[in-house]
């Protein structure tokens, strides 16, 4: 069979007239794609009694060129499109043809990938004069591997090897102590090479240093270390970083400023001779980039309400996705590989953020249906699913200091207290207004709603403490910030204003205090720097820096329009450096500088109108920003790790507390 771009070469246009489509003329049915590699498999129906003289078979390629080509006439209703590009996802129209009439198009969604698996395990391990590497085989499929490697002073000097399909491990020799050598290991399949995968290992009598990762971005820091046990007796130890920046010291930590292959030389003295080695690291742009979420059919999928929040040693990264489909994502921090998805079997949108248990790791979220509140572990599995709660677009869960109970609210204004280990109910109140943030400060839960109402509850039976009545209603799902003192709380409010409450004394110390200097607008969730000051986005455009006592201290217009800095979650680093994302088409990561400077204001996402706006919120970890973006008009949102090299602030910042989300003063 001719593939499609021969026939598309062949049949760019056809003698016959074709008229437009509208009359009645059946339609193809039952049509379906099926994905292969580099190919997809087309089968549809006719209604009975049609039988169509030619189909017409139409799609655009990633450069947005048609192609469209004819099939003649079949026996069999099913045809391979062949050509494509793999990881693309095609819109496929098919349009029955008789005579010179033709039918509407019918359209399946297809996204090749490949059957030809990469070697995604390979290690490779120095030895004296040799190096070992293993791997695991990545489909039954391989018909054998080709391993090449060269020494990094002689790049040039490539030697290869074959191996057998069945080979998992191998052993060069005869190499050269103290010199990197990077290897290329391609497995080989029918259809073709994969991609290679690929290792560097340098032969030694004694590692002279360890290094935090050979895989970095741009902005995250990476800890170098001598070692010292094995060279104690040596002196001068310098590491040459890009650009002869020089630092000194056994331990030393860097940044990288740009993407791509860059090599670390360190020196030693080392009796009388001086030492040198290299290091190669592979810096990539962003710390995580990725946008192949989970859809509902040809819709569309991203985030909205909710931010990114980290396990607690912080290498693992968690977020959900909002639109038809919620589904729980997780993301190693080190790699920026996707881990593991988990997708509840009951479908739903969600607008809520989720929290990771910092006992346990274990992962919370709800989503709009109700019943539907989940206990994921930190494997993807599914632990508990509690069934009580009402749509829980509403608070972030909080989770005690022990990690023994998790404390949701939903929106219908019910508030449940959860056995983390079997997801039994403890304790259920109704307050009747939307949960707008939760707050676990020892043996009380404070619980803002989307009303002027603030209730303390006891923490252990739910029973009221005592509450607050303030002058405009709290933003709903928006959360507290907590000072440094752990006892003053700051309250985002409607119509531009903001309070603050001492949760010690159960009082209003500021109440509803008009903040914006613009039209006002709903305050959304605020964070505290180190010196007290207090930054919040507001849906009027504006982003705010208030004193302790929410005086303005200056202010920044976003983009033009509405929805600016809406659902926002900026974060604040040790310098006291504020981070927040703009909600609008011009996509924006803002930093400003304590005083109001702006450090940077790069653009984020894609190019594409409209797929790019800020609704999902910002957290910050290891000198990287993570940004949620919403999506739009068919084309998803996406994660993505900007590096900037500042760690979070140890106080409150996104949305809870520490990086899990935890939502609990300890």
């Amino acid at each position: 069979m001719m593939s499609a771009i021969m026939l598309a070469a062949l049949t760019g246009c056809w003698d016959d007239e074709v008229v437009d489509a509208g009359a009645a003329r059946p339609q193809v049915e039952n049509l379906k794609a099926v994905p292969g590699d580099e190919e997809a498999v087309v089968t549809w129906s006719m209604p009975q009694g049609w039988n169509p003289t030619d189909f017409i078979i139409s799609y655009k390629t990633p450069e947005s060129e048609t192609v469209s080509f004819r099939t003649g006439k079949l026996s069999e209703y099913t045809y391979t499109i062949g050509s494509l590009v793999n990881d693309y996802q095609y819109s496929l129209d098919i349009q029955a043809v008789y005579g010179n009439l033709i039918s509407g198009a019918v359209t399946a969604i297809a996204k090749p990938s490949t059957s030809r698996f990469p070697v995604t395990d390979l290690v490779a391990l120095g030895d004296n004069a040799s190096v070992t590497l293993t791997w695991t085989r990545p489909s039954m499929l391989v018909k054998g591997y080709t391993l090449t490697y060269f020494a990094d002073n002689a790049p040039a000097d490539t030697k290869r090897m074959d191996l057998a399909p069945d080979a998992e491990t191998v052993t060069v020799d005869n190499l050269t102590n103290d010199i990197n050598y990077t290897f290329t290991l391609t497995a080989s399949y029918d259809r073709g090479d994969s991609e290679p995968a690929i290792a560097k290992a340098m032969p030694t009598l004694a590692i002279p240093y360890f290094v935090s990762t050979e895989n970095t971005a741009i902005g995250m820091p990476v800890h170098f270390t001598f070692n010292r046990e094995a060279y104690a007796d040596a002196a001068n130890v310098t590491w040459t970083f890009p650009g002869d920046i020089v630092k000194s010291g056994d331990e030393v930590d860097y940044a990288f400023t740009s993407s791509g292959d860059h090599t670390v030389k360190l020196s030693a003295q080392i009796g009388t001779v001086k030492r040198e080695w290299s290091i190669g690291i592979n810096v990539r742009e962003y710390a995580v980039s990725w946008d192949a979420w989970v859809q509902d059919g040809s819709n569309w999928n991203g985030f909205k309400g909710t931010c990114p929040v980290f396990s607690p040693d912080g290498r693992m990264l968690y977020i959900i996705t909002f639109n038809k489909i919620t589904a729980l994502y997780a993301f190693d921090t080190m790699s920026g590989e996707k881990k593991w998805e988990y997708i509840p079997a009951a479908k739903s949108g969600s607008y809520n953020m989720l929290t990771v248990n910092p006992v346990n790791g274990d992962i919370y979220f709800g989503t709009q249906t109700a019943g539907q509140f989940y206990c994921v572990s930190p494997e993807g599995q599914l632990r508990w699913t509690f069934t009580e709660a009402q749509s829980m677009q509403a608070a972030a869960p909080a989770v005690n200091a022990a990690g023994t109970i998790v404390y949701i609210g939903d929106r219908a204004g019910n508030v449940f207290a959860i056995d983390t280990a079997s997801g039994s109910k403890k304790w259920g109140v109704s307050l009747g207004t939307q949960c707008a943030g939760l707050l676990v400060n020892g043996s009380e839960i404070v619980v803002g709603t989307n009303g002027t109402t603030i209730f303390f509850l006891n923490s252990d039976t739910g029973a009221e403490v005592a509450k607050l009545t303030i002058g405009k209603k709290m933003t709903d799902i928006s959360g507290f910030a907590v000072a440094a003192d752990k006892r003053s709380v700051y309250v985002p409010q409607n119509n531009g204003c903001m309070s603050k409450i001492d949760i010690i004394d159960h009082t209003v110390l500021i109440d509803s205090k008009i903040c914006t200097s613009a039209s006002p607008n709903n305050m959304y969730e605020p964070v505290v720097a180190p010196n007290g000051d207090v930054f919040v986005g507001s849906k009027d455009s504006y982003a705010y820096c208030f004193d302790s006592e929410l005086n303005e201290k200056w202010n920044y217009k976003g983009l033009d329009g509405n929805n600016a800095f809406n659902y926002s979650h900026p974060c604040v680093d040790t310098e006291g450096n504020f981070y927040i994302t703009s909600g609008q088409k011009g996509n924006k990561l803002f930093v400003f500088s304590p005083t109001g400077g702006v450090i940077s204001d790069s653009r984020i996402g894609s190019d594409a109108d409209g797929a790019d706006k800020q609704m999902g919120g910002n957290n910050l970890l290891n000198g990287v920003v993570y940004s949620a973006l919403v999506g739009d008009k068919g084309v998803n949102g996406k994660l993505v790790g900007i590096g900037f090299g500042y760690d979070r602030a140890p106080g409150w910042s996104t949305h809870g507390g520490d990086p899990c989300g935890s939502c609990c003063i300890k």
